[in-house]
């Protein structure tokens, strides 16, 4: 690292520990930004690459091959970090707006979320109500992240969204990645005759029933998704590693099943769209999207049983509609029931899983 780009740096951290005490956040003459999906943001990882001066959008530090910091957001609401081989941990939760996370990073409690999406995070404090600082981490996999992975830790939610990058920073880093260059004026061109012709093809289809039939099953289908991951525990014979349902929106439904001995088994048939449209119905008048984030011990004798042998297997729902989604945790799921269950959850989550294990059972061949 140079001096001069070490010196700026270490100015910056001093000024920011010095203001640390401040209410920055709460000013109210800062940029508002987007509220962010806390279920988009549960269970991410990312790794820090540099800071910047927000007003100037000066580079003040860049992680290099001596500065490795990592950030682990749980589904628990506890966070893993990982600096030059050092592990540390804390809680986190977002504010009431949900745009600004409270979690221990240089000495500062309340981080600001500038930007997210699915690769991108940037946080930012504002000192003084003059200068404020960016710190920009991009999302890493398991593979890529230092944090060694438990027999009880859930997959990552593979969930098919389908949001077409805006034309922004974001959008223009996202082109030039994959090698092309941006030019507005003939995008704009561009989009306008394929919009044209559009409106010329729906015309010409609207005026017979054959046409107006095909213009109907073109017709993009609403985002359905469902995901039905873990539960049990770990542990006896032949221990179970993965243990996946996952319903696509077009009814593709793909099992996976892993154990010690056995290995990986997957299997992958169909379902009715229809099938799947009443399913989501089912768990929407089940009241799931009003379900808490997270379940988890509210007394001793459950706290015990987290860290006790056969380690459970915590059980995640996912369910994806249009654009909303809503993810479902309970540390410890045994599957019999909310009769004899250590966690108090909803009666509800116990038909919900019922429902999405009936409609995916493999067809008798």
């Amino acid at each position: 690292m140079y001096f001069n780009e070490w010196l700026s740096y270490s100015i910056a951290c001093l000024l920011l520990w010095i203001g640390s005490s401040l209410s920055a956040q709460s000013d109210t003459t800062l940029l508002a930004y987007e509220a962010i999906n806390e279920n988009l943001f549960v269970q991410t990882k990312w790794k820090y690459t540099y800071t910047t001066h927000a007003e100037s959008n000066t580079i003040i530090h860049k992680a290099d091959e001596d500065y490795a910091y990592f950030v682990f957001f749980k589904y628990d609401y506890t966070y893993q970090t990982y600096l030059n081989g050092k592990f540390m941990g804390g809680d986190w939760k977002l504010n009431a707006a949900q745009n600004e996370v409270q979690y221990n990073f240089r000495n500062i409690d309340w981080w600001r979320i500038a930007s997210f999406n699915q690769e991108v995070l940037v946080l930012e404090y504002t000192m003084n109500r003059k200068s404020s600082y960016r710190y920009h981490f991009v999302r890493v996999t398991n593979e890529e992240a230092p944090f060694q992975r438990s027999p009880n830790d859930l997959p990552d939610v593979d969930v098919d969204l389908v949001n077409p990058p805006k034309e922004s920073n974001d959008y223009l880093a996202f082109l030039e990645r994959r090698g092309v260059k941006y030019n507005q004026s003939k995008w704009e061109r561009r989009k306008a005759r394929r919009a044209k012709r559009a409106l010329k093809r729906r015309a010409r289809l609207s005026k017979t029933e054959k046409g107006r039939q095909k213009l109907e099953d073109e017709e993009p289908k609403e985002l359905l998704q469902v995901e039905l991951v873990g539960g049990g525990f770990f542990g006896g014979v032949d221990p179970v590693y993965r243990n996946i349902i996952l319903i696509k929106t077009d009814g593709r439904v793909i099992q996976e099943y892993e154990t010690a001995l056995h290995g990986l088994r997957v299997s992958k048939h169909n379902i009715e769209r229809d099938s799947l449209e009443r399913l989501v119905d089912y768990i929407l008048k089940k009241d799931f999207f009003n379900f808490d984030q997270v379940y988890t011990c509210d007394n001793q004798f459950c706290t015990k049983k987290l860290s006790s042998k056969p380690r459970p297997i915590a059980l995640r729902v996912a369910v994806t509609k249009g654009p909303r989604r809503k993810i479902v945790t309970i540390p410890i799921w045994d599957g019999q029931g909310i009769q004899k269950s250590v966690i108090n959850y909803p009666p509800a989550l116990d038909d919900i899983v019922r429902a999405i294990q009936t409609i995916t059972t493999p067809p008798v061949e």
